[in-house]
């Protein structure tokens, strides 16, 4: 009996705090949560240098500075409830706050790069050997000797051409034309070269000896074979490489690739060549990035008829890029973090408050929106760092406050209670329950 009296008085003293005149916090605003907050405020002070120590101490001073406390007041507690904050017009100038539109503008770059001279593939060409058999009479002795179209190699001493020439020889004295037409095919594909065949054609000679000339200019790259040597049909012989053309490799930032085209004209100075060919065009983009520089070669191809320039020489390259229609901000508003870029908006009436954006290429001072931006809406060009700490700070402080005070009466619908409100009625019910059940 007395523990049902108990549990009786106990759930009045619940349902009594629960009444009419009850408050539970709640985040909905009211009069009175408005009037519990502005005293909690008023009794609280923070430091001007340090906002982020709170002390209820109206007397008190800063433990970081010394300063004396100060109010808080309602524009330094929180930021507002789209995330801005507020700043004084005289507090703008006095931060030299600039603030400019967002906008589509046209803007090129003049992009510079390093590049180094390298040969022209395309004028290489390799002598290999058709012949079988022993060189002799090697004009050609070492790297670096200028060979001409139509100048004598070596010769080959090859016993396997020497009974060809002679079928050939005998096949003329015929008079044959299907057979002398067929024996020449086959001196042909034994490697002998149609001036040799046209020497043997004339003089009605054996050519013991059998003469390899050149087929393509150029400067000896790399010879190897040396008099005496003994080779077959694919032996490389040696390799010229003419350097009336060259190319320049340029390393391009990842970032610029998208502007750089095929054919696009770039300026060269070469420090070591002053004389050389200033202009070029860019013949070929490589589809790799290099993982160290996270740069990309570009190939420019370079007349060097007068050989001025040599492999391996610096050159220092430059090239317009020619800009498109880009939405586009100055680059200084640009702020970027751990989080990302962004840039602080300007949102009128002294408002201003942060936006995430998605930025492209920058070139001339201005970075280019791809995303988080409209055309004229306005951004914080200066200034910008002290609005961002402050949005910061006032959001961090904006989570850490109570929710507002709000009566709340047996009536009030449990979804408009607070998750700690809605666990003191579910109390209530178990208790009235049990009371009922000891009943």
């Amino acid at each position: 009996m007395r523990h049902a009296v108990l549990l009786l008085s106990t759930a009045a003293a619940l349902l009594a705090a629960c009444g009419d005149n009850s408050v539970i916090r709640t985040n909905a605003p009211s009069a009175d949560g408005q009037t519990a907050a502005a005293s909690s405020e008023s009794s609280r002070y923070t430091c001007p240098m340090h906002p982020h120590y709170i002390s209820t101490d109206p007397d008190g001073t800063c433990p970081i500075c010394g300063m004396d406390l100060v109010p808080v007041t309602d524009d330094a507690n929180a930021a507002q409830g789209d995330g801005s904050i507020a700043v004084a017009p005289e507090m703008i100038q006095t931060m030299g706050i600039r603030i400019v539109p967002t906008e589509v503008t046209d803007f090129g770059k003049t992009l510079r790069a390093f590049g180094v001279v390298e040969t022209n593939e395309r004028l290489e060409n390799v002598a290999a050997s058709r012949l079988e058999g022993w060189i002799e009479n090697l004009t050609v002795r070492a790297k670096g000797d200028t060979v001409r179209p139509g100048t004598l190699l070596y010769r080959v001493y090859s016993p396997d051409l020497i009974a060809a020439q002679q079928d050939y020889l005998n096949s003329l004295t015929i008079g044959n034309e299907t057979r002398i037409s067929a024996v020449r095919q086959r001196l042909r594909s034994l490697g002998m070269q149609n001036t040799a065949i046209d020497q043997l054609t004339q003089n009605r000679e054996v050519i013991e000896r059998i003469p390899v000339f050149a087929e393509a200019g150029g400067t000896v790259a790399e010879l190897q074979v040396r008099e005496g040597d003994y080779v077959k049909p694919g032996t490389p012989i040696l390799r010229l490489q003419s350097y009336s053309g060259v190319w320049v490799m340029a390393s391009i930032p990842e970032t610029d690739l998208p502007l750089i085209d095929t054919g696009l004209p770039v300026r060269l100075d070469f420090p070591s060549a002053p004389d050389a060919p200033a202009e070029g065009n860019i013949d070929y983009i490589y589809p790799t990035i290099d993982p160290l520089t996270r740069t990309a070669n570009v190939r420019i191809e370079v007349d060097n008829a007068a050989g001025y320039l040599r492999p391996g020489a610096y050159a220092d390259v430059s090239m317009d890029l020619g800009g498109e229609p880009r939405l586009s901000v100055p680059t200084e508003a640009v702020l970027r973090d751990s989080r990302g870029s962004h840039v602080i908006i300007a949102l009128g009436d002294g408002r201003f408050a942060g936006r995430g954006v998605q930025t492209g290429v920058s070139a001339n001072g201005q970075t280019e929106i791809i995303a988080g931006l409209q055309p004229g809406e306005r951004v914080v060009a200066s200034g910008q760092f002290m609005l961002d700490s402050e949005v910061n700070l006032r959001e961090g402080f904006s989570k850490l406050q109570p929710p507002p005070g709000v009566v709340a009466g047996p009536e009030t619908h449990l979804s408009q209670l607070p998750v700690d409100a809605r666990s003191h009625r579910s109390t209530i019910s178990r208790t009235w329950r049990s009371i009922s059940t000891k009943r």
